[in-house]
């Protein structure tokens, strides 16, 4: 007998160790599935995704210019991922480039300047109006004084897998602007966690996160005739490797679930 879905994701998560949430949300002929997404925890790069949005909204808006350029500085360059930090000092990017590099390569450096741009409390403040009580913006990447007073970018699974669905509905900023996202989205250039073991027909937009214990994955999977969203989220798992490949196989058990459904 085959076994519950939830059932096959909580024996991989039980193989990878550590915490695993998992939350998938219908967006067309798919379905739900909840194993501890309500877990808060820390979300790395997964902001991004909230602070995309937040750009998009105030372009919408009025209330910022998307061809706006900034001048990069030696004071902008951040460790971790990304390109802008090894680019010399004055080259100009609009605030266009800096959310695709933002996103597409997940950049550090562009992320900060972006969020000086949007600010923090606008990043939540549109949270709190699309009713995420749980997920958070509370510090800049590499902030070390931040990190020491105990301030970290948090989420939960279930809400960045929600809000997911309203981009894929045009229902978060808007149809022109989450489309956009979306678009930025399906050139991410890290799909090696939820779109390792996908099948060739399907097409990922998705967004990772990594920090030291951390290894994330979010995004929206269409099939033939489906489609859905999803976060995964782990912590402390048995090694970085056991991280990737769990999301890969809960990636690919999810895929499957509903490719069977739709074929029954």
């Amino acid at each position: 007998m085959k076994k519950p879905i939830d059932t096959l994701i909580e024996e991989i998560a039980t193989e990878c160790g550590g915490t695993v949430s998992v939350a998938v949300r219908n967006i067309e002929n798919a379905g739900d599935i909840f194993v501890n997404d309500s877990k808060v925890m820390s979300s790395a790069s997964i902001i991004k995704v909230p602070m995309l949005l937040e750009a998009l909204r105030q372009a919408r808006d009025g209330t910022l210019n998307l061809d706006q350029e900034v001048e990069l500085t030696d004071a902008h360059r951040v460790r971790g991922s990304g390109v802008l930090r090894y680019l010399h000092t004055g080259i100009r990017l609009t605030i266009a480039d800096l959310l695709w590099l933002m996103i597409v390569v997940s950049d550090n450096s562009a992320t900060n300047i972006v969020m000086d741009v949007i600010s923090i409390d606008n990043v939540n403040s549109l949270l709190r109006s699309l009713g995420y009580t749980q997920t958070a913006l509370q510090r800049k990447m590499y902030d070390w004084d931040a990190i020491e007073k105990g301030l970290d970018n948090v989420c939960t699974a279930g809400e960045i897998a929600d809000l997911l669905v309203r981009i894929a509905r045009k229902e978060a900023v808007g149809r022109k602007w989450d489309d956009m996202a979306l678009d930025m989205l399906s050139h991410q250039q890290e799909t090696s966690r939820l779109g390792l073991l996908l099948p060739s027909q399907a097409k990922l937009a998705n967004k990772t996160g990594s920090r030291e214990g951390i290894y994330h994955d979010c995004g929206i999977v269409a099939g033939p005739g489906f489609r859905y969203s999803i976060a995964v989220l782990t912590s402390e798992a048995r090694s970085p490797g056991d991280a990737h490949l769990a999301i890969a196989h809960i990636s690919r058990a999810v895929y499957d679930h509903f490719a069977a459904q739709g074929s029954s």
